[in-house]
């Protein structure tokens, strides 16, 4: 396999130059004669979900995390602490269960919201939602009373796929948002796309 720091850009096209230089010198320095070679072989499961991207991670690693204190969730979430937390571990389990790659309520939808604001390609909301949502109850002042304890909450997104340059990043319209968002770099891009993924989390 081959692996690149694709740096600004979502760095699907620069892997597949990059196999091409790489399969055309094989073919030149290899004695024999090598009958077919396939510059994409379907392991890298481009724009579809595998297990791979939990394990192994693809593109941008981040987490996102915050802490709702009790009063905050009784009265926007409408919920508390410790029903929320239950209710994810839960979730999880039975996601697991079925054989689910991603342990979330649904980060595709905060994804595919956010890369086509963004101008990122919606096609790779497969992959980048390899991601784990964690919930649990924090203590106050050590206390361990369910009737005020704060809310921990954190997502943990090991394949996010955006981009700041290349495709449709750079349209208008795109820049705009990015603008608006005040980020420049595809490393930032990521840190608030998780925060907007958390968000729709906790909705």
């Amino acid at each position: 396999s081959i692996g690149i720091d694709s740096a600004d850009a979502a760095g699907q096209n620069k892997v597949t130059y990059a196999g091409d230089i790489v399969m055309q010198y094989m073919q030149e320095k290899y004695p024999g004669k090598i009958p077919e070679m396939y510059i994409e072989g379907g392991f890298n499961s481009g724009k579809r979900v595998s297990i791979i991207h939990s394990l192994l991670g693809k593109g941008h690693s981040v987490v996102a995390d915050v802490v709702i204190p009790y009063d905050v969730v009784t009265r926007v979430l409408r919920t508390t602490p410790y029903r929320l937390q239950r209710f994810q571990k839960m979730h999880n389990r039975t996601n697991e269960f079925i054989g689910g790659i991603s342990c979330t309520a649904h980060a595709a939808n905060g994804l595919a919201a956010f890369f086509i604001a963004t101008g990122n390609d919606p096609a790779c909301v497969a992959e980048s939602q390899a991601a784990v949502t964690h919930f649990d109850v924090e203590w106050v002042d050590g206390e361990k009373d369910l009737t005020k304890c704060n809310l921990y909450a954190s997502i943990t997104m090991n394949s996010l796929i955006v981009a700041a340059i290349g495709g449709g990043t750079s349209l208008p319209a795109f820049h705009a948002a990015r603008s608006m968002m005040g980020v420049t770099s595809a490393n930032e891009i990521a840190e608030v796309c998780a925060a907007v993924v958390l968000a729709g989390e906790l909705s």
